[in-house]
């Protein structure tokens, strides 16, 4: 694994943890910090490496889209429009299976 590809790594690990602690300064800067990497692990990264980041970023933005609905609900705002299991955007209000079989 490329040291690039590592630090960008590294880097989600980051993110997914000032996510969950809501640490919106750590998540400003990580955002750079990825952007900056972004190019090195496009040239250096193997299909397997890059799929498992994609996997890891795709984790951590369930969490911020979370943490967004956490964040606009506490401040009383409108809901944001939800999002489906393939990241599709919703309208309306989400049903659920859960909880009725």
């Amino acid at each position: 694994m490329s040291d690039a590809v590592q630090a960008f790594k590294d880097a989600l690990e980051t993110e997914r943890n000032a996510a969950l602690r809501a640490d919106f300064d750590t998540l400003l800067s990580v955002q750079e910090e990825k952007r900056g990497l972004l190019e090195q692990v496009r040239a250096s990264a193997t299909p397997e490496m890059a799929g498992e980041l994609a996997e890891l970023a795709r984790k951590n933005l369930g969490l911020l889209r979370h943490l967004l609905s956490c964040v606009r609900g506490y401040l009383g705002l409108d809901a944001e429009p939800g999002y489906g299991a393939r990241g599709q955007s919703i309208d309306g209000p989400q049903s659920s299976l859960r909880g009725r079989l």
